[in-house]
């Protein structure tokens, strides 16, 4: 056989490699520089698992909870940038600061969105209805995550399944509006909730196993189904204050969480961590950092209702063999909490909350405790005070029992042994008695207020709640309620209102660098939702 230059590519059969003749395809030259361990292309319910974990792990329970624990004092930022956010240093304002997570979010919301494309009528598994509304339920949340955090943002020419000749469609996204955003996020959710019911009818078939949240069982699609109607009640109460019928909308809410989770059972519970090789977010956050401290100001929320939570809740600073014990209560001595807005900045001197050492539990994309706290609130605003009372009392007795999750996952770990105190773990009872003693004189005397301060204190913990805290707090002062006489906050530095666009697309996209500025907006503007422009 003759070789030339114009067929060698084709036809060769041998190389020279590394000292040794080996055979070769005759297609070898083709693959070069080729990664075969790299698809370009692969059935949607592959991907489904990546979203779902990115979702849970980066997006619900990464920075965003990490940073505004702090702004709305669930814990007192003590060292380095937590410190810094604390106090309202350049973190606060900075691109850079949740640049990560900017990412993370928009590389997720494009996946959902070929998950989409692909199960779309004109895709490649056109037909798989059920994986199509599962991608959709995702990609509702990452759309919420971005708006609710940077206000207007990219969207409509960003994170797009598509490409155009190998690049992004739009290299210098326009910023949507968030009133347009949650426009797009109520149509994912109802394309969901008629999606789910579908099935998955082409020949790759459904996610199965790949459904990391839910199973992929026979109750699977059920579960997916209550997670759309109950998503769709928070986005419905974040834009409460802007609907024209606020009524309306409240009973819009109500319908949906009669079609959303019933029991903690079928809650959205991302549920893979193991304490070890795979670790719960806030785990590995204060595993790695050990930035926070326990704060005063909710310190004594709890302590003004002498809440049975104290005793449980709080460790000692951990000692140069990374012990600690459950305080013995709200006198015991070692008790130290760290002052919001001040603290001294440095580690192992304040006591800690002991979620930060619940290494396996559950991230929640969205709990059966937050749904009943959505309920109460919107039979309060519906001058409903007596059927808003029952749900409230079953909303803190379900965020006893997922506290009580938090705190066996701390106790078992044993990267930092834990010395128990004498108490035991809170039960319904506990719960009834608190309310009936604490919360019910309280709610008499101001429902919205005790409501809010139930559905505060009840998120707090290792699941990633404390971002949606972050949107209730700014919410509440769109409506003109006081940080310092509605919450108790004691940091006197500015309340950031926002999350400054990440630093990426600060320096590549002009729309986003003229939106940023210097990123002090942050303290002057609120989002749209909250009683902003943009």
């Amino acid at each position: 056989m003759k070789f030339t230059f114009k067929n060698i590519g084709k036809y060769l059969s041998v190389i020279l490699m590394s000292g040794g003749l080996f055979a070769c395809s005759e297609d070898i030259m083709d693959d070069i520089n080729k990664n075969v361990d790299n698809a370009h292309d692969v059935d949607a319910k592959f991907i489904l698992t990546d979203v779902i974990t990115s979702t849970a792990f980066s997006n619900v329970g990464g920075d965003f909870n990490h940073y505004f624990s702090s702004y709305i004092e669930h814990e007192v930022g003590v060292y380095n940038q937590l410190w810094n956010a604390e106090t309202r240093i350049q973190e606060v304002y900075s691109s850079t600061t949740f640049n990560n997570v900017w990412g993370n979010l928009y590389s997720t919301l494009k996946n959902a969105r070929i998950i989409i494309d692909k199960c779309s009528d004109t895709g490649t598994q056109p037909g798989n209805y059920t994986t199509k509304g599962m991608a959709e339920v995702l990609a509702a949340i990452n759309s919420a995550l971005i708006t609710d955090a940077f206000g207007d943002a990219p969207f409509s020419e960003a994170a797009l399944a598509k490409l155009d000749n190998g690049k992004p469609q739009f290299m210098t996204p326009k910023i949507d509006a968030q009133k347009d955003i949650y426009t797009g996020i109520i149509n994912y959710l109802d394309a969901a909730i008629e999606d789910l019911p579908k099935g998955d009818t082409h020949a790759t078939g459904g996610p199965g196993s790949q459904d990391i949240l839910f199973g992929g069982d026979d109750k699977a699609v059920e579960k997916w189904l209550k997670l759309a109607y109950g998503l769709k009640a928070r986005y419905l109460m974040h834009t409460l204050n802007k609907a024209e019928n606020q009524e309306e909308v409240l009973n819009e809410v109500l319908r949906c969480l009669d079609q959303a989770a019933q029991n903690a059972d079928e809650q959205a519970a991302f549920t893979i961590y193991n304490g070890s090789s795979n670790v719960n977010p806030c785990f590995d956050f204060f595993d790695s950092r050990e930035y926070l401290g326990a704060s005063q100001s909710l310190f004594d929320k709890l302590n003004e209702r002498n809440d049975p939570r104290i005793n449980r809740v709080y460790l000692t600073a951990l000692d140069d063999k990374n012990s600690g014990r459950q305080i013995d209560g709200k006198d015991d001595e070692a008790l130290m909490l760290a002052p919001n807005g001040k603290p001294e900045q440095t580690q192992r001197k304040y006591s800690t909350s002991i979620f930060g050492l619940a290494s396996d539990a559950p991230t929640l994309l969205l709990s059966y405790h937050e749904l009943l706290f959505i309920k109460a609130e919107a039979l309060v605003r519906l001058n409903k005070a007596e059927e808003a009372k029952a749900v409230l009392k079953d909303a803190i007795k379900a965020a006893f029992a997922n506290m009580e999750t938090n705190i066996a996952s701390a106790l078992k770990q044993s990267s930092y042994p834990i010395t128990k105190n004498s108490t035991t773990a809170l039960t319904e009872n506990d719960a009834e008695t608190y309310f009936t003693n604490s919360v019910e004189p309280k709610f008499d005397a101001d429902p919205i207020k005790e409501t809010m301060i139930q559905k505060y204190l009840g998120m707090w913990g290792s699941n990633g709640e404390t971002t949606e805290c972050y949107n209730d707090v700014r919410r509440l002062l769109g409506e003109g309620k006081s940080l310092k006489e509605f919450y108790g906050f004691q940091n006197e530095g500015k309340f950031p209102l926002r999350a400054p666009y990440g630093g990426d697309e600060v320096s590549s996209n002009p729309n986003v660098q003229k939106a940023y500025g210097n990123g002090q907006y942050v303290f002057t503007e609120a989002v749209w939702w909250a009683g902003g422009s943009r």
